[in-house]
């Protein structure tokens, strides 16, 4: 029998059944119109109609319904008076239909859902056709079993594919997992075995990647549980390192004397490879690819000292650390395995220069892909060239104090936090870079102190606690920590002139004009020529220069100015920049080929700034000195 479709049908029927009711009444209760009623009440009467009554409606007294059939009326008492299941809302009743198809016990039949669920056959099956196209993204086929039974067909690497992105965008990854795989151990608890092994074994894997690996360990050991066997996996990780750890996984999931099954070997070591730094600089066992990865790697750090004309300082560390990554992101992209990076919004937020280059110069790279570079995987690499960057102005730093970091990133995320934190600290050496799992496995710590990016508790040494990607502020607070005093941040006065600043009190301008107006005042002062508006314009057309929704940066594809300059524009009533986005300050960005040093500063202003308190009190300023001397202190 067809269930109520709607908690609002539900308690129509409820009002009805205890006596007649008019549309207007009923809209007064339910706080609808008496449109959406009237779409209710044919509803209703299909449901009413298919247990074997009648819903009538009298021009004077209003909708009743006869009784013809008092077993099924009967029946549609008892379910209303049932406790509205309201955790049943649209996404998540698709998610848990997703998770019934992925248990793959047997055929899964909506007839049962309905009555079990409280759902209507026809959204279930709505629900049905959208999954169809989910699935197709991992080539997974839902096949009709019969009537309204179904059940996915695909290759068991696809399945385990499709499983890992379920489990690892979910809110609860160990309530998902106990749903497919309700005999085993929680993830929690896979998480903390693996993680001793990975710190005995010396294996260099961040926290995050430790999650992402522990997810694919998890699900590898649910399968085989369940006899769904991969045998079609081959690959050579290059490094036997990586071989021999699998197969100790392997046994440390399935039990010590369990019968080892290469295929499934092969799928651990890969995964492993995909989010481990790589021991080897190069693999014997693949030259190519190590041609491809070390050509990805030298066409990368060639554009990037291109594009800003300026002595980059590639060191060997800093070259390792990204071949080995390059290496593991290439293992990803080109065998599908999906990684999530936490901090890509904050990344793009405050460094959406080397974002937009990244971007860029890898959109010249795909041909060494087999799949299509993520946004999170594009995250990654900026963190990566970001330290690069930063290590550029600080080879030369005079440090007295030791101090190690403490990261769940890893890798380039962490050493360009620690690099900025050295900008604002030169007395300060990082020693070490260790995860949380290395802090919490070491007895004592030798360096004098400990800044950690996640919590953790203080051992020997005093913990400096910070975000992942701290704000200015906040890495300010770290001076009541350390000894000496720092040295006051330079300024940007420089890159500021008053005849590049303006306040419109009246809003004169929409967006198109105000570029060209802004454009015009750096051509009369000679700080750009005549291409520069015309790449201003195209930057702006491919994606809008909006930073956070809470100002606006145009600027062109790249470094085209013949001298730096940012040109501001205060609007105290706002200026409408995109559709329903509204902007006080507009920042003109004119930065010339030996500038990257000044792009770095100007954007770390920016990123400063971006506070709406300190937005709005920039906004009210009334002349250029006030501009200048409230932003003063943003300026690194």
């Amino acid at each position: 029998m067809r269930l109520f479709t709607n908690k609002r049908v539900r308690d129509i029927f409820i009002q009805i059944a205890q006596g007649t009711a008019t549309q207007v009444s009923l809209a007064k209760a339910m706080n609808v119109s008496t449109r959406t009623i009237r779409s209710d009440l044919k509803t209703l009467s299909d449901i009413v109609g298919e247990a074997g009554n009648r819903l009538i409606y009298d021009r004077k007294t209003g909708f009743s319904i006869q009784v013809d059939n008092p077993a099924g009326h009967h029946t549609l008492l008892e379910q209303s008076q049932k406790p509205w299941k309201e955790s049943r809302a649209t996404g998540e009743r698709r998610r848990a239909l997703l998770t019934a198809l992925l248990r793959q016990e047997a055929e899964v039949s909506l007839e049962i859902l309905e009555s079990t669920w409280f759902i209507s056959l026809y959204t279930l099956r709505n629900d049905i056709t959208l999954l169809k196209r989910h699935f197709a993204l991992y080539d997974i086929v839902i096949h009709s079993e019969g009537a309204d039974c179904y059940k996915l067909q695909g290759s068991e690497m696809a399945l385990r594919r499709c499983i890992y992105d379920h489990l690892l965008r979910a809110k609860e990854a160990d309530d998902e997992y106990a749903a497919l795989f309700d005999t085993l151990a929680p993830i929690s608890e896979i998480k903390q075995a693996l993680g001793g092994y990975v710190v005995e074994r010396g294996l260099q894997l961040s926290d995050v990647n430790l999650r992402f690996f522990t997810l694919i360990c998890a699900i590898s050991a649910g399968r085989i549980r369940q006899e769904h066997w991969l045998l079609e996996a081959s690959f050579d990780a290059g490094d036997r390192l990586f071989n021999s750890a699998a197969e100790d996984i392997f046994r440390l999931l399935n039990g010590a004397t369990s019968a080892v099954l290469s295929s499934e070997v092969s799928y651990l070591a890969m995964h492993l490879a995909a989010f481990c730094t790589h021991a080897a600089s190069v693999s014997a066992a693949n030259p190519d690819d190590d041609v491809a990865e070390l050509t990805i790697m030298n066409h990368f750090l060639s554009y990037v000292s291109a594009s800003w004309f300026c002595d980059v300082f590639y060191d060997d560390v800093s070259r390792a650390s990204l071949l080995s990554h390059i290496k593991a992101m290439r293992i990803r992209v080109n065998h599908g395995i999906t990684i999530i990076n936490p901090l890509i919004e904050q990344i793009k937020r405050h460094y959406p220069l080397m974002y937009e280059m990244t971007l860029a110069v890898f959109s010249e790279l795909e041909h060494f892909f087999s799949g299509p570079i993520s946004d999170d995987e594009i995250g990654y690499l900026v963190m990566h060239i970001g330290a690069i960057l930063e290590e550029t102005h600080l080879k030369n730093a005079d440090c007295t104090l030791s101090a190690l970091v403490v990261s769940e990133q890893g890798g380039a995320p962490a050493r360009l936090v620690c690099q900025k934190i050295i900008r604002m600290y030169p007395q300060l050496a990082i020693a070490r870079c260790i995860s949380v799992e290395q802090y919490n496995a070491a007895e004592y710590i030798d360096e004098n102190l400990v800044i950690s990016l996640v919590a953790v508790t203080e051992k020997n040494r005093r913990v400096i606690h910070l975000p992942p990607l701290p704000e200015r502020w906040q890495l300010e607070n770290m001076k009541y920590f350390l000894n000496a005093q720092s040295p006051p941040p330079p300024t940007m006065a420089n890159y500021f002139s008053a005849e590049h600043f303006f306040i419109f009190t009246d809003c004169p301008h929409d967006k198109a004009s105000l570029m060209q107006f802004l454009c015009a005042g750096l051509v009369r002062q000679g700080r750009v020529d005549e291409h520069y508006l015309p790449s201003v314009l195209e930057r702006e057309s491919r994606a809008s220069t909006l930073l956070d929704d809470k100002m606006a940066i145009p600027h062109p594809l790249g470094l085209v100015a013949l001298s730096t300059m940012v040109t501001v524009a205060v609007f105290p009533q706002g200026i409408e920049w995109d559709e329903g986005k509204t902007v006080k300050l507009v920042f003109m960005l004119a930065i010339s080929e030996d500038a990257f040093v000044d792009s770095m500063l100007i954007y770390d202003y920016l990123t400063n700034i971006l506070d709406d308190d300190v937005i709005d009190a920039l906004s009210q300023c009334t002349s250029y000195a006030a501009f200048m001397a409230l932003s003063q202190k943003y300026f690194l």
